[in-house]
């Protein structure tokens, strides 16, 4: 297991995602929360094909982190099933991760 990941997770619009990402940085679960607005996403839903605009939350923090952060997210998020995915950082700026290090608790 890496010593830090990225999660990703989708949001409905840009005030949710806002939301969720000043939380987990506030709450020192997340270093850093990137949202992208605009994204166009394309899913099978209850045996039907959706289409939908949405933001995809980038949040960068340790596996260690994760548990508490994606309870918290679950508290904040409206969707019945939200993205979550844990992406492992296998390597990058040693600046960079110490960062995200003294970042987080």
């Amino acid at each position: 297991m890496s010593e830090y990941c990225m999660v990703l997770c989708t949001c409905p619009d840009a005030v949710i995602a806002e939301a969720i990402a000043k939380n987990v940085v506030e709450q020192k679960l997340a270093a850093c929360a990137n949202i992208i607005p605009g994204v166009k996403s394309l899913y099978i839903w209850e045996g039907e094909v959706q289409q939908q605009e949405e933001c995809q939350l980038l949040m960068k923090t340790r596996p260690s982190e994760c548990d508490k952060m994606f309870k918290l997210v679950l508290s904040l998020h409206p969707y019945d099933v939200p993205e979550w995915l844990v992406i492992d950082i296998n390597d990058g700026s040693e600046e960079y991760l110490n960062w995200i290090n003294r970042s987080l608790k």
